[in-house]
């Protein structure tokens, strides 16, 4: 499990996109009109949608920053969650679903296309611009990976924290999409057709399901509680049964509960010859290794127990 992000740099990145996002969606639906290009509407239709999902991820953002109160004793974490959902389901219909919907009506009724140069300086604009997001949004996660010593790419897969990663997505999505399109529009300009321009809406359309599914996949498993990888959960009891006065941990999870945030619970096994106070310094002192080993831990509950009590859905380290 990673540490905790800073939640200034994803905030700070998702307002960075937001503004490119509006900026673009402008542009290049301005010379989608004046060029015809298929493929220029579904980067517009893409862009759209990342504009919604900009505006989806802010409000997760400072929703899921709200203390723990009386109704939320684990804090608004998975705010952060729900919102984020509703990103990526925003980049299904609005982003996949209609640029596939172009490419198929432009299959039926191919469009002429005219002012090449116009869309090739759009293209070239966008694709600055969201080159210049995407170093923005992955800067603090390449920070924080660097800091456990794991690369970027397995800090993604682990991460938490589903606003920076579909800042990260969208992003790059955003500067292949317009990498595509300029391609089908360089085609359908050599050859003087307009199949090459159908063909890169039709391109950009699955990335951006594919992206979507992966997103909405993610965004599921932590809603749903996602627990730690295995290899973690016994890293955990180790250093519990490593603390003195432990004789056993006969179980243990955690369990996320907000971005970058853990909750860890389970029984101990403690020596017959503890006092009170003593059993108290020996779990305190549990949870302070556990919280040094992995800072998104933010809460720690160990019982001492006789012995293994049953669980209906086991997830021993064994």
């Amino acid at each position: 499990m990673t540490g905790p992000t800073d939640v200034g740099a994803t905030r700070r990145s998702v307002l960075v996109s937001l503004a490119v996002n509006c900026a673009e969606t402008l542009a290049l639906g301005a010379a989608a009109l004046v060029t015809g290009s298929v493929a220029l509407r579904a980067q517009t239709a893409a862009n759209s949608a990342d504009v919604a999902v900009g505006v989806f991820l802010i409000i997760g953002v400072l929703s899921s920053a709200r203390p723990a109160d009386e109704t939320h004793p684990l804090g608004h974490g998975r705010e952060r969650f729900f919102w984020s959902l509703f990103a990526a389901l925003a980049i299904f219909v609005g982003g996949g679903g209609l640029a596939l919907a172009e490419a198929i009506r432009s299959a039926l009724d191919p469009p002429a296309i005219d002012d090449f140069r116009v869309a090739y300086v759009v293209l070239v604009s966008t694709i600055v611009l969201d080159t210049f997001a995407l170093v923005i949004a992955v800067r603090p996660l390449r920070r924080v990976a660097a800091g456990r010593g794991i690369s970027l790419r397995a800090y993604a897969r682990r991460s938490t924290d589903p606003a920076a990663i579909t800042v990260v997505v969208g992003g790059g999505c955003a500067v292949v999409g317009a990498v595509i399109a300029m391609a089908g529009l360089m085609l359908s300009e050599t050859t003087g057709s307009s199949m090459p321009d159908t063909l890169a809406s039709a391109l950009i359309g699955v990335m951006l399901l594919a992206a979507s599914v992966l997103l909405l996949r993610t965004n599921r498993d932590l809603l749903s509680g996602r627990g730690v990888p295995l290899s973690i959960l016994r890293e955990m009891c180790a250093i519990v049964a490593a603390q003195e006065g432990v004789v056993d941990v006969p179980d243990l999870f955690a369990v996320v509960v907000g971005p970058s945030t853990l909750i860890v619970n389970g029984d101990i096994t403690l020596d017959d010859d503890l006092d009170v106070p003593a059993a108290e310094r020996v779990i305190g002192g549990a949870a302070a290794a556990l919280r040094a080993r992995w800072p998104s831990i933010e809460y720690v509950y160990l019982t001492p127990v006789s012995g293994a009590r049953p669980r209906r859905a086991s997830n021993r380290p064994g």
